[in-house]
């Protein structure tokens, strides 16, 4: 019976030391895959992710994946081409993949994937036009940022998912703030948003400014 229980238990430890390892192995070759300006490379690295995530079991490495897929998902458009390939269900998918990420992350926001998730939600909720909904992720985000005082962060996945200037919290509160202005002034183009753009850098605010005189 214990020779039984000793093969189990090392059967699972055998298995989640391989699927870190693939995962380890992999997640390289993928980033190379996502930061490509080849529209087939990318669309390509979905399956790549998709058949990885099937083999993992540790919940970071599945949300770095999920939200890899959810960058594809929500860039689809060939990036060196003049015309724009709108996906419906693009937006869609990259909503879910978002939010997923925020739920498990919900009660461990030191980790990055719920930041990471924060930054890149506000897109696709835009395009329904789920305002509120942004400004919540924004603020949510900036709340527990506030909490946290720190992010620890991936930095290889991260600059790939986000960028090398947002590996800097005060940069990602920045971008935060921005999303919480631009939210309430989608919704109301008359909203007082002074609390977040007060002393937002000048890329930020005018990025605010614009929709402010749509």
């Amino acid at each position: 019976m214990r020779k039984r229980m000793l093969a189990a238990v090392l059967t699972v430890a055998m298995s989640s030391a391989s699927a870190s390892t693939s995962y380890e192995s992999q997640i390289t070759n993928i980033l190379q895959d996502v930061s490509s300006t080849n529209r087939m490379v990318r669309l390509n690295a979905v399956n790549r992710i998709d058949a990885l995530m099937a083999s993992l079991s540790d919940r970071e490495e599945i949300a770095a994946c999920k939200l890899l897929k959810a960058k594809l998902r929500i860039e689809c458009a060939d990036v060196m081409g003049e015309e724009s390939i709108y996906d419906y269900y693009a937006y869609h998918d990259a909503t879910n993949l978002c939010w997923g990420v925020l739920n498990d992350f919900r009660a461990d926001r030191s980790k990055w994937q719920f930041y990471g998730a924060s930054l890149l939600l506000p897109r696709p909720l835009s395009m329904d036009k789920r305002y509120g909904d942004m400004f919540s992720v924004a603020t949510n985000a900036l709340s527990a940022l506030d909490e946290q005082g720190m992010m620890p962060v991936a930095t290889n996945v991260w600059t790939v998912l986000l960028s090398q200037e947002l590996l800097q919290p005060c940069n990602v509160r920045d971008t935060l703030r921005m999303l919480a202005a631009s939210s309430l002034l989608l919704s109301d183009a008359n909203a007082n948003v002074s609390s977040y753009t007060n002393g937002l850098p000048v890329e930020a605010l005018a990025i605010v400014n614009a929709i402010r005189s749509r």
